[in-house]
């Protein structure tokens, strides 16, 4: 292979990388704004330039390809002049507002101005301020802190395949802002807050939350397709705060949509069920576990039932509830369900041309691994049903006047009329294996304690067993 030089360190490349990507991977760190390596090169912010012998100015490293025998040089007189430079010019218009602004703890524009800015302003003319519209409901915007790095134009134009940012004016006038001021129309805008790379565009859902100094960070993955997306969890005292894209080039590269980012709120919402609920005298009340372990073996013992399956479980949730049903169940048969509409994987398909699948939940892949053949409706002689959800499948089975046993994550609206609900975790809440569309073996970390009295699925079916061996005996 081909080497090159970089502050003194001889690096093998592959023809065509530019001098960004090529440093990074020797561990040497060139400052960027504009540069987003899944992005279009525009070479406009000239934060990455660098001296390179044999040339007589400076190059922009990002828009730079490496050659044989170049010999570049990242932290040179001249190269630190220009960083300090451009630093200053960037800072001119930018308010003094770091101690209230989201980004802070994770900005380029805080960290670079540290590294390489100056800690004298010579500017003393007023600066230049926005009145920002409205943006919709995923996205809030500050123009008065954006240094122009047009990332999130080329975002929306090559990534999202909406032409909805656009920059207004010119030089110091230079507004980004959307077409004809409307709202956000793409279903990704979460990813603009992603890549810019000041506090110019946050998330509303995030905004005056937290700092990002005080989130822990969990790598798991999204639950909200069978994409299988690759994601961080940030949370603090036992709370997920947000959920942002971790990258993953064969699966979804750098990106995340909104459904999937905001998913988490479902497993917050009040709605949701935290404690046993039993249904006595046409409403259902709360319960202790030992009370509503019991009434689930007065249910279902003797009887004829069937096990329903939810692909948002995990595989060894899944294995967990088929060892149940078999052993406990009077041999009742178990089926997968998930999404209206996607019985199998054959039914799943490309949503869009980004992301998103049609199939709502991220384990359909894996029920089948496992065996399990798609429910479609009850048959004659089912007296009882038990359903295990971990609150994104959609539940099959709602006004029949089967015996309807929930195990899982459920909310209220969901289960009106359900006999008994023993309440699982979230996940957030759970570690274990999912196989999204590809096939791809995926890990879920638990990040956050399941809340309330709810209890993990392993847990909920060893306090049922022990109940059907102590009423058997």
């Amino acid at each position: 292979m081909p080497t090159c030089t970089i502050d003194g360190k001889k690096i093998e490349f592959s023809t065509g990388e530019n001098l960004v990507e090529i440093a990074k991977k020797a561990g040497i760190h060139i400052p960027v704004y504009c540069y987003h390596p899944a992005l279009r090169v525009v070479a406009q912010c000239r934060m990455c330039a660098v001296e390179i012998e044999g040339m007589p100015k400076l190059q922009t490293a990002c828009s730079t390809a490496a050659q044989e025998g170049m010999v570049v040089h990242t932290t040179s007189e001249k190269t630190v002049k220009n960083r300090e430079s451009i630093m200053e010019f960037l800072l001119i218009n930018h308010p003094l507002d770091c101690p209230v602004c989201d980004e802070a703890g994770e900005c380029e524009l805080q960290d670079f101005s540290y590294e390489h800015g100056s800690p004298y302003m010579r500017y003393s003319e007023e600066r230049r301020t926005y009145v920002d519209l409205d943006m919709g409901p995923v996205i809030k915007k500050n123009m008065n802190r954006c240094i122009h790095c047009t990332r999130c134009i080329r975002f929306g134009e090559e990534v999202a395949g909406i032409h909805e940012m656009v920059a207004l004016q010119r030089g110091n006038n230079v507004e980004i802002t959307t077409v004809d001021g409307k709202a956000l129309e793409t279903d990704y805008a979460g990813n603009y807050a992603d890549i810019c790379p000041t506090g110019s565009l946050t998330l509303k859902d995030f905004r005056f939350k937290k700092r990002a100094w005080m989130l822990k960070k969990t790598p798991s993955i999204c639950e909200g397709c069978s994409k299988g997306c690759n994601i961080e969890l940030h949370w603090d005292h036992g709370v997920v705060h947000r959920t942002v894209p971790r990258e993953n080039q064969s699966i979804n590269k750098h990106w995340l949509c909104d459904e999937g980012r905001f998913h988490f709120r479902d497993t917050q919402d009040t709605k949701r069920i935290l404690t046993p609920l039993v249904l006595e005298n046409g409403s259902q009340h709360e319960s202790s576990w030992g009370d509503a372990v019991s009434c689930v073996r007065r249910l279902i013992q003797g009887k004829k039932g069937v096990v329903l399956i939810g692909t948002d479980l995990t595989t060894e949730e899944m294995k967990q509830a088929q060892n149940f049903a078999k052993e406990h169940c009077n041999g009742a048969a178990t089926f997968h369900f998930g999404t209206p509409g996607v019985l199998s994987s054959k039914d799943d398909a490309d949503e869009d041309s980004i992301l998103k699948r049609k199939s709502k939940t991220s384990n359909l892949n894996g029920a089948e691994k496992m065996g399990l053949m798609p429910f479609q409706k009850l048959t004659t002689g089912e007296e009882f049903a038990i359903i295990f959800s971990g609150g994104r499948a959609i539940v099959p089975v709602r006004d029949e006047k089967t015996i309807k046993i929930g195990i899982g994550m459920f909310l209220k609206t969901e289960v009106k009329n359900f006999n008994v609900i023993l309440p699982g975790p979230a996940f957030t809440e759970k570690s274990g294996t999912i196989f999204n569309y590809q096939g791809v073996e995926q890990k879920i970390n638990k990040a956050i304690n399941p809340p309330g009295d709810c209890m993990e699925i392993g847990c909920i079916l060893d306090q049922v067993s022990k109940a059907q061996t102590a009423g058997v005996a």
